[in-house]
C-alpha cells in the first residue's frame, strides 16, 4: 500500500513538471509582428517668450514590432517603425527668412547678387518624417481570460528622414500670406530621443497569436529643432542674426497589432 501511494506521488509530482515545462515552452523566446499606430502631437517650445504651441497634430505611424522573452512575465519590445511627426508653433519674436524664385529656403550668403524675397514668419506648422526603433521593458500579467494585460516603459530613438512646414507670413508686396511644402530638411536636428511609457493588452487568437492594443505617452527630451537656424533671421543692428530655437516633441499614440 505505501509503496503503491509513494508510486502515485512520484508520478503525480513527475507529471506536475512535465506539465509546467510544456506550458513554459508554449511561452516564446522571440516574437514578432506588425503595428500600426493612431498620433496625437504637439511641439513644446523651450523659450515661451519667443514661441508659443499652437495646439495638435493629427499623425501616424506604422511598422515592425519584436519581443525577446527575458522570463514569464518580462521581454524586452523593440521593432522599426516609421514616423509621421508634428506640431505648430506661433513665432511671438521677429523672424525673417528669405525665398528663391523656385521657393528655396536661402542662408545670408545666399542672397549674394540674387533675386529673392523676404517674408516674415508669423506661425509654422511643422511636417517631419523619422525613422525610429523603441527600446522597452514590457511586463506582462497572465493570461486572464483570454486576455494579457501589459506595462511598458523605455526610450524611442529616432533618425530624421526629411520635413516640410507650411507657412503663415507677411510680405512687403502680398501682405499676410501662406507659404505651403517648404523644405526645411536641413534645418531640423539629425536624432530625436523621447520617453516612452505606455500599457495595454493582448487578445488570443490562436496559439502564440495575439492582437495587441496600447496607449502610449512619448515625452521628448531633444531639441528636434536645429539650435540655430540656418535660414531664419532676426533683425540686429541692421544686421541678420541666426534665430535661436528649441522644442522638444510630444505625443500621445493609440496603437494597434498583432504579434506572432
Amino acid at each position: 500500500m505505501k509503496k503503491t501511494f509513494l508510486l502515485l506521488l512520484v508520478s503525480a509530482f513527475a507529471g506536475k513538471v512535465l506539465f509546467a515545462q510544456d506550458g513554459e515552452n508554449d511561452l516564446k523566446n522571440f516574437r514578432f509582428g506588425l503595428k500600426a499606430t493612431g498620433m496625437l502631437t504637439w511641439y513644446k517650445p523651450d523659450d515661451k517668450k519667443k514661441y508659443e504651441s499652437n495646439g495638435v497634430s493629427t499623425k501616424g505611424s506604422y511598422g515592425l514590432s519584436t519581443e525577446f522573452r527575458l522570463n514569464k512575465v518580462a521581454v524586452i519590445a523593440t521593432g522599426l517603425q516609421v514616423d509621421y511627426d508634428g506640431g505648430k508653433l506661433n513665432m511671438l519674436d521677429t523672424n525673417y527668412y528669405f525665398l528663391s524664385k523656385d521657393s528655396q529656403f536661402m542662408t545670408k550668403s545666399d542672397t549674394a547678387g540674387q533675386h529673392f524675397d523676404t517674408y516674415w514668419l508669423r506661425s509654422r506648422t511643422y511636417n517631419t518624417t523619422y525613422l525610429t526603433i523603441p527600446l522597452t521593458l514590457k511586463l506582462k500579467t497572465n493570461e486572464i481570460g483570454f486576455l494579457t494585460y501589459y506595462g511598458q516603459f523605455g526610450v524611442n530613438a529616432s533618425f530624421k528622414l526629411k520635413s516640410r512646414v507650411n507657412d503663415k507670413v507677411t510680405t512687403t508686396s502680398l501682405g499676410s500670406a501662406d507659404q505651403k511644402d517648404l523644405d526645411n530638411t536641413s534645418d531640423m536636428s539629425l536624432f530625436r530621443f523621447a520617453l516612452n511609457i505606455g500599457g495595454g493588452a493582448e487578445y488570443n487568437l490562436s496559439g502564440s497569436t495575439s492582437m495587441v492594443f496600447g496607449i502610449n505617452w512619448y515625452n521628448g527630451f531633444s531639441n528636434v529643432i536645429k539650435s540655430d537656424s540656418k535660414y531664419l533671421f532676426r533683425t540686429a543692428s541692421n544686421s541678420y542674426a541666426a534665430t535661436p530655437q528649441k522644442a522638444t516633441s510630444n505625443a500621445i499614440a493609440l496603437t494597434v497589432g498583432v504579434l506572432f
